[in-house]
């Protein structure tokens, strides 16, 4: 079922809109919040980014907002929607909305009035979640996950590789319907144990097969070095994001990057 907008905006929608509001400027939330360029491994262009939140929203300096029992995803998602409007149109933006403990129950109701102010349409958003948010067979994960799926959104399993990974999750959730994506995290590719280094790799290479068979878009974190790029070219993974790549950057900086390919992109259509 597509998402559709909310007979009315739920309390903490107003609460945080209007913190943000009277405590930030525009300027000052784009220089809270930055965007990681995402590219295609085989071609290097930019396909998109990912949403990375300020340090204060994720590591436990927000006291006040905690107080009035808001979720942390909750200024994540109202600033994505946000700069998410403003992308070239091959951009879709991933918003990492992994919560500690289980899929936050209360994610359409606030995606649809945010989406309806700012005029956004689903399908340019990537929602990530980790594996502890999206294992629980509930009726509310399994309506949401259909209902983001239906509206175009894509459906990250983020974090893969970290700590417990369970492939029959992944096995599940994409045979259903219920995952588009499948992101490798950056520790696959990072260690100093030659041996670990190994065995990582070997994980990576085996996700990236499974992403083919089931349909999924690869995607990794941590494309640190010229190493690590070619690892993962050579192994077929479709995306990533790292220092060798782009470094995080302003919304302002990251449409000011993609101008050069918009406007080569009008003058080829223009000669064709």
């Amino acid at each position: 079922m597509p998402v559709s907008p909310a007979s009315g905006r739920p309390e903490t929608f107003h609460r945080v809109t209007s913190h943000m509001a009277g405590m930030h400027t525009r300027h000052r939330a784009e220089a809270s919040f930055s965007i990681v360029p995402r590219f295609s491994l085989s071609t290097l262009a930019v396909v998109g980014g990912d949403l990375s939140p300020p340090p204060s929203l994720t590591s436990g300096r927000t006291a006040p907002r905690r107080r009035q029992k808001e979720p942390v995803w909750l200024p994540l998602l109202v600033e994505g929607c946000r700069m998410a409007a403003e992308l070239p149109p091959q951009c879709r933006l991933a918003l990492p909305l992994e919560t500690p403990d289980s899929f936050p129950v209360d994610l359409l109701n606030h995606l649809a009035t945010v989406l309806s102010d700012h005029q956004l349409a689903a399908s340019k958003l990537d929602f990530e979640f980790t594996e502890t948010s999206l294992a629980v067979d509930s009726e509310i994960l399994i309506y949401s996950l259909a209902a983001l799926r239906d509206a175009g959104a894509g459906l990250v399993l983020s974090g893969f590789g970290m700590g417990l990974t369970s492939l029959s999750l992944l096995r599940d959730r994409s045979f259903s319907g219920l995952l588009t994506a499948v992101k490798l995290d950056r520790h696959l590719f990072h260690h100093d144990d030659p041996a670990h280094l190994q065995a990582g790799q070997s994980i990576a290479r085996a996700v990236v097969q499974l992403g083919k068979d089931f349909g999924l878009n690869t995607r990794a974190e941590g494309v640190d070095t010229p190493e690590t790029l070619h690892f993962l070219q050579s192994i077929g993974c479709q995306e990533g994001r790292g220092n060798s790549l782009g470094r995080p950057q302003s919304l302002m900086d990251f449409l000011t990057d993609q101008k050069p390919a918009r406007s080569a992109a009008r003058k080829r259509k223009r000669t064709s």
